[in-house]
């Protein structure tokens, strides 16, 4: 799955029309993966939400991969990717009612769960938090050494996943990740679209070297 992108907009709390127009914007800026996500969202305004944000990316771009976090029922109903993790169905029940040509992660938070059964089941990983970050707060990130020692022990793509600001980007390609995963540095940023072009341009960056 080496063709997936390498830069992933986590959209959380997309389900609020602001924050949809954010992914929207990193979306007309290039971004090519987005991934919904909404911990506190009702099944019913998660689907009718992701319904509504899909047929607005396809009109701006029907390449983009849109991803669904942990809401499998939903994912199998739009015909969209899954990501799993901890909580809800686990990678191996959301292979089998996929498929085959179904783009499946998880979210690791240990060396171990990069490694045994899953692995066959699913086609990459977000691996967090590398960094501090406000979405696990007290957490002082694993590190980059960690995140090295995570990629080497798979050949399936990582992705660094928290606390990863521009700056960052260039040590966690460095360190073996494919890509990274982005929350509050394009969400939270008063211009997401440009804030979308400076990752953009930062993955790019470390692909010309």
């Amino acid at each position: 799955m080496n063709d997936l992108p390498r830069l992933v907009l986590i959209a959380d709390r997309f389900t609020e029309s602001a924050r949809a127009e954010c992914a929207l914007q990193a979306i007309e800026a290039g971004v090519r993966w987005v991934h919904l996500r909404d911990h506190d969202a009702s099944d019913a305004a998660f689907h009718e939400a992701a319904v509504h944000l899909n047929e607005r990316i396809a009109r701006i771009d029907v390449r983009v991969r849109v991803s669904v976090n942990q809401r499998l029922d939903i994912a199998q109903r739009l015909r969209l990717d899954y990501h799993g993790g901890t909580h809800g169905p686990g990678v191996g029940v959301a292979r089998e009612r996929l498929g085959s040509h179904a783009v499946i992660g998880f979210s690791a938070h240990e060396q171990e769960e990069v490694g045994g059964p899953k692995v066959a089941r699913v086609d990459y990983f977000f691996f967090s938090p590398i960094f501090p970050t406000e979405s696990k707060p007290g957490h002082p990130g694993t590190g980059i050494e960690t995140l090295s020692r995570i990629c080497a022990a798979t050949e399936l793509p990582v992705f660094a996943l928290g606390g990863i600001t521009r700056a960052r980007v260039d040590s966690c390609l460095e360190a073996g990740a494919h890509g990274v995963a982005v929350l509050s540095g394009i969400m939270d940023a008063n211009d997401p679209a440009g804030a979308a072009k400076a990752y953009l341009r930062a993955v790019a960056s470390s692909d010309d070297r």
